[in-house]
């Protein structure tokens, strides 16, 4: 902003023209200021100017004095300083009608840097107006945005989209924060879809900033649509640009939500093996999920297997004996359901059930009339165990027990 402003407000020399406007004495008491300005010795050109300020009569003599004090405090950059100063000539309405509307602009500038954002809007508008009548072309995209930033600061974000969009239409391709600020109006506005929209425009442009993709991502699942929340992500992600460990976790949970769950599976997979993913009990949960889902029975001991070796419970066992039970290795799941009987907690009825079962494949069949006797004492299994007992007693019939109940 300092630089803009330097460019803007360019000195007021003593032309010709100006020397007939002011008297000889007014002229020789800005001389030496003008000339200490033009070489940049500004300590001098502001005692100079200073000087001159109570001794000059004439309007358009003051007004060049607070002009050209407002320019060497720019240089120092003591802007609250050089707005005053630059007010006053404005004020005076004594300069060449250009260069008041250019004042104009710069009043605008540093009331922006002052964080004077009401005061900045309407002399930005004021100048904007007055150049749109004569020279329009003078309008550039920097001062679209500047007006838009302004209204963003007061949060009237409604009034961000007019001017915002103009300072992006001036540029084949505009700043990315531009395309970010139209974007950020649309999402207070919760405008969901010209935000998504704009998020997109800006992804054409600057396609390797992950953070965009993330957004995009959220934009849709603020709208609920997940299919295109999984498109985008999975996008990204292919391409590389998705490489944190949140990015795994997502991309997999909208896998499962999907019921695409083998490549849910692969996904954290990769985490876990690329160090990404730590081997922790919330990424082996999420791991065995997704391999039971896919009905990777083989993958999802492996990971249960893990997750109980890091966190043993109730749960993570069972599932991981009904795997086994799956794959037929009766021996292992007889293990497994043992450890979680251990625990003296949950549903043991259930796992006494199991146990019977997988017994029963082991023929160990007296084991297995205890373990079905156990699990009868849950009512809602009467059904189960009595059908289990019969088989047994079929196969095994030396050993009845008296009653099951």
């Amino acid at each position: 902003m300092r630089y803009l402003l330097i460019a803007v407000l360019m000195l007021l020399p003593l032309t010709a023209s100006a020397k007939a406007q002011l008297s000889q004495r007014e002229y020789q008491l800005l001389i030496k200021a003008f000339e200490s300005l033009e070489a940049e010795h500004y300590q001098a050109a502001h005692a100079q100017l200073m000087a001159a300020k109570d001794q000059v009569s004439s309007d358009y003599a003051r007004a060049l004095v607070f002009h050209n004090l407002g320019q060497v405090e720019l240089q120092r950059e003591r802007y609250g300083k050089a707005l005053g100063h630059l007010r006053s000539a404005y004020e005076l309405k004594a300069l060449p009608e250009e260069q008041q509307v250019g004042l104009i602009r710069t009043l605008a500038q540093l009331n922006c840097m002052e964080e004077k954002w009401k005061a900045c809007i309407a002399h930005l508008e004021h100048w904007m107006g007055e150049m749109g009548k004569t020279s329009p072309q003078m309008i550039k995209g920097d001062d679209h945005l500047l007006l838009a930033q302004a209204y963003s600061q007061l949060e009237s974000w409604a009034k961000v989209i007019k001017p915002v969009s103009a300072a992006i239409a001036s540029r084949k391709v505009a700043p990315e924060n531009w395309y970010q600020l139209k974007v950020v109006a649309h999402i207070r506005l919760r405008q969901w879809r010209s935000a998504i929209r704009e998020q997109k425009r800006m992804i054409g442009h600057f396609a390797d900033r992950p953070d965009h993709w993330r957004q995009l991502v959220s934009l849709h699942m603020q709208v609920k649509d997940r299919k295109s929340a999984l498109a985008d992500q999975r996008m990204a992600f292919e391409r590389g640009l998705l490489q944190k460990a949140q990015d795994y976790r997502l991309l997999a949970q909208m896998l499962l939500q999907a019921e695409i769950p083998f490549y849910a599976g692969e996904v954290v997979q990769q985490g876990l093996k690329r160090g990404v993913l730590k081997q922790s009990k919330k990424n082996l949960q999420l791991l065995s999920r997704c391999w039971i889902q896919a009905r990777e029975h083989e993958r999802a001991v492996a990971a249960l297997a893990q997750l109980n070796r890091l966190a043993p419970n109730e749960k993570s066992l069972t599932q991981m004996a009904h795997m086994q039970i799956e794959l037929q290795d009766w021996n292992a799941a007889q293990k497994t359901l043992l450890k979680a009987l251990k625990g003296g907690q949950g549903k043991q009825a259930r796992l006494q059930l199991l146990l019977g079962i997988t017994r029963i494949k082991l023929k160990h069949y007296d084991k297995a009339r205890q373990a079905l006797a156990a699990a009868a004492s849950d009512q809602q299994l009467n059904a189960a165990v009595e059908g289990w007992m019969q088989y047994l007693n079929q196969i095994w019939p030396q050993q009845t027990l008296a009653t099951t109940s």
